[in-house]
């Protein structure tokens, strides 16, 4: 570890979360600036990704799926550091609250959101950046409706301008990372410096029937995201490789020369280890505050390795269709795109596309594209994880109660 942090030289870290990026889109200006790697998301929402690039664990242990619940005071991973200052910045997202004032300061026990500008050596700054999130090229303030106005809207225009709007999206994206790049330079301070570019999780853009958004299902342009390692000494190239949202914590502390409890988490270091598959897990529906009970919600768990993935649905055909009724009632944006963009066609279209994504979202089982291991094995896997996750928090509440815990 010792030898690592001399090696890059870096005292800092700068985390740069480009929101609802998948991996196909990602921009060659970004990848071929580091080491690149394909990145299976821990989940497929903000709320309980960030904790899992925080932490490195995945949802099931550390809790969070959706913005009710909070990560443990105790268990907060690299917003807890010592020594170093801490930032999670919003300035694109969450734009009503504030930079400090977010949901996911919320979720993640309010660590401040010092601007780049102002961090003080040795420093961590995190940034949700709004990526590629709707409404797609437009900046939460310029946009006069919110999500389900602009899917509303959109879904009656030709799917390749939602994928341009997507596209806009990024490239603005993309200027922000830059721009905190010369920040880096003008301070003096890129050589020092560890660079990660990631995202949260990916964004569906019409495909299986014209879903569109994030949270739900498990998918390839969901699952999937980009995370690229930039320093001067780090050389500039794809991984032939997967990694984790859960290997970034270990694979940080490391390169920091912190020492880290590795028994405890789920990732590993990337540079040290080289993991063959990983799980993305989502968990949630309506939320509690709507009056409606977690009777109606979404449960999907996944085993994902480069080539593809396998999807478990955890929920009911008949339980989660009574879910998507509630949705069409109460205007989700998923609807309102499919709706429209279903205007014009015959009934039997209509039917086919509608059965297809909705197949997509309740099927028990389902495969993506070409992984390396049939379902069984995924089936396998997936208990198994989930009896070392008991027996894992349950060493981590020990520690907690003992005053000891490090992680």
């Amino acid at each position: 570890m010792k030898e690592l942090k001399e090696a890059l030289g870096v005292n800092n870290v700068l985390i740069y979360v480009s929101d609802s990026l998948r991996w196909d889109y990602t921009p060659s200006k970004i990848t071929n600036m580091g080491l690149s790697f394909k990145t299976i998301a821990s989940s497929l929402y903000t709320s309980s990704s960030f904790p899992s690039i925080f932490t490195g664990l995945y949802p099931i242990r550390h809790g969070v799926f959706t913005w009710e619940d909070k990560l443990s005071s105790w268990n907060r991973g690299i917003l807890d550091v010592s020594g170093y200052e801490i930032s999670l910045r919003c300035e694109t997202t969450w734009t009503t609250m504030g930079p400090d004032d977010s949901q996911i300061h919320r979720v993640c026990g309010n660590p401040p959101g010092k601007p780049l500008e102002e961090m003080e050596e040795p420093f961590i700054y995190i940034e949700d950046d709004k990526g590629g999130h709707c409404p797609y090229g437009f900046d939460f303030s310029e946009y006069d409706g919110d999500c389900p106005d602009f899917f509303e809207e959109y879904g009656n225009k030709p799917r390749r301008e939602l994928i341009e709007k997507y596209e806009q999206g990024v490239e603005k994206s993309v200027e922000n990372f830059e721009k905190r790049l010369k920040t880096l330079e003008n301070r003096g301070l890129k050589e020092n410096t560890l660079i990660v570019f990631t995202s949260d999780h990916g964004e569906l853009l019409g495909e299986y029937g014209g879903l569109i958004g994030h949270g739900r299902p498990p998918c390839p342009e969901l699952v999937y995201v980009p995370t690229v390692f930039i320093h001067p000494k780090i050389k500039n190239k794809d991984s032939n490789g997967i990694m984790r949202h859960v290997d970034l914590y270990p694979t940080i502390m490391e390169t920091l020369g912190l020492k880290v409890n590795t028994d405890l988490l789920d990732g590993v270091n990337i540079f040290k280890h080289n993991p063959e598959k990983g799980f993305s897990f989502r968990e949630g529906g309506f939320q509690k505050s709507d009056g409606i009970k977690r009777y109606f919600e979404y449960k999907g768990h996944s085993v994902w390795d480069k080539n593809g993935g396998i999807v478990f649905h955890k929920h009911g055909k008949i339980r989660f269709t009574g879910m998507f009724l509630m949705y069409i009632l109460k205007k989700h944006p998923d609807f309102l795109y499919m709706i429209n963009s279903l205007k014009g066609n015959g009934i039997i279209e209509k039917f086919k596309r509608y059965r297809r994504g909705l197949k997509k979202l309740t099927d028990s089982k389902i495969r993506y594209e070409k992984p390396n291991f049939d379902p069984n094995e995924a089936k396998s896997e997936i208990e198994k994880y989930m009896e070392k996750s008991e027996n894992l928090n349950e060493r981590l509440r020990i520690k907690k109660n003992l005053g000891n815990l490090k992680i």
